[in-house]
């Protein structure tokens, strides 16, 4: 992990950082470069929804830039689509110049030979493709889409083509659904076939409803049948699938009824702290900048990038209160996210160590 390994290096700044509430360095930041998405998926709104005009290209680049300066390591670009911004090449391009790790997350469709050549050759190290299932109409179906689950699976393929010595992890991306889980146990399969590395199991979001997320049935069935089939499958054919990620339910009843409630992160926030504040940020596509994913819902944006630089956002009063109420963290959404629960746990385990030592 490039957050783990920084912050090894520079252990005693970050413990120091953490102790004063001060910023420390935004090492991976997320940035979404577009509302709009050319999928009707079931889980989401993005294609229900009309949203103002994102963030000017102009204004794109330069936040890589200010990134860049103050030692930001990893820059991962999502949406919506983020294909359908013609600029999204060369600003892996340019984020790439600048020394940093670039990753993407794309429903593949719009993906042809020459852009994956293109992403590939331009500094593309990670990209996520999202196939909800190894059976082609019921991604179809969820996504919304006739011939989505074709073009996915072929931009797979296409990425594995034009990577470069190992140069570029490929991973598929599956929120699991009532509509989908109980066919996921060839995914591995599907993974292998299309010469995928690592597979993401994504819960639903709560907000999609009873009609899609899984009930306490469903859950149990997952566990007992489902999660360790896949896991072993995953192992078998040399796919990874990070710790405990086969099992995104958690393992015992208990952790069952936490995740049934939407509570992913299995009570672990409840006694334990959240460092995202002094390690990432949330660019929305249309320059508000927040903590992260989960807390755009219940925190007020930290800045707007259309007034403000980067790092006046990055040190400035919204961030000093947000890294005060994560000891542990007091809103509710945290108990819903699982997105920086291992990295907490390792970060967590590095801190206490050198004040062991």
């Amino acid at each position: 992990m490039i957050i783990l390994d920084q912050i090894s290096a520079d252990l005693p700044a970050f413990r120091q950082a953490v102790l004063s509430r001060q910023a420390y360095r935004p090492l991976y930041v997320k940035i979404k470069l577009i509302y709009g998405c050319n999928l009707r998926c079931e889980m989401c709104n993005h294609w229900r929804e009309q949203r103002e005009a994102p963030l000017p290209a102009a204004r794109l680049f330069e936040l890589l830039d200010e990134l860049s300066s103050l030692g930001c390591q990893k820059v991962h670009f999502s949406g919506g689509e983020p294909l359908l911004r013609p600029e999204t090449p060369d600003l892996i391009e340019h984020a790439a110049g600048l020394g940093m790790r670039v990753t993407l997350t794309t429903n593949g469709t719009l993906l042809d030979k020459e852009m994956a050549r293109r992403l590939v050759e331009n500094g593309l190290r990670g990209v996520n493709v999202s196939i909800d299932s190894p059976d082609r109409k019921t991604h179809d179906r969820i996504r919304g889409l006739e011939g989505a689950w074709k073009k996915a699976c072929r931009a797979v393929r296409l990425f594995r083509r034009y990577e470069h010595k190992g140069k570029l992890t490929i991973r598929i991306n599956t929120v699991i659904s009532q509509l989908n889980f109980r066919g996921l146990e060839r995914l591995p399969e599907l993974a292998q076939e299309l010469g995928a590395d690592e597979i993401n199991l994504i819960p639903v979001d709560d907000h999609c409803g009873k009609h899609l997320a899984l009930s306490r049935q469903h859950i149990e069935a997952f566990n007992a049948w489902l999660a360790p089939s896949i896991s072993q499958r995953a192992a078998e054919f040399g796919i990874g699938l990070g710790e405990n990620q086969g099992y995104p339910f958690g393992h015992t009843p208990q952790e069952g009824k936490r995740a049934r409630r939407g509570e992913y992160a299995l009570g672990w926030y409840e006694n334990h702290p959240c460092f995202a504040p002094w390690t990432h940020s949330l660019v929305d596509y249309n320059g508000l900048v927040y903590v992260c994913c989960m807390t755009r819902e219940q925190m007020a944006p930290m800045g707007d990038l259309k007034e403000s630089k980067f790092q006046e956002i990055w040190n400035g009063p919204g961030y000093l209160a947000a890294r005060g109420q994560m000891f542990p963290p007091e809103l509710p959404s945290c108990r819903r996210c699982d997105d920086f629960l291992e990295q907490n746990r390792r970060l967590l385990e590095l801190l206490q160590g050198q004040d062991s030592g």
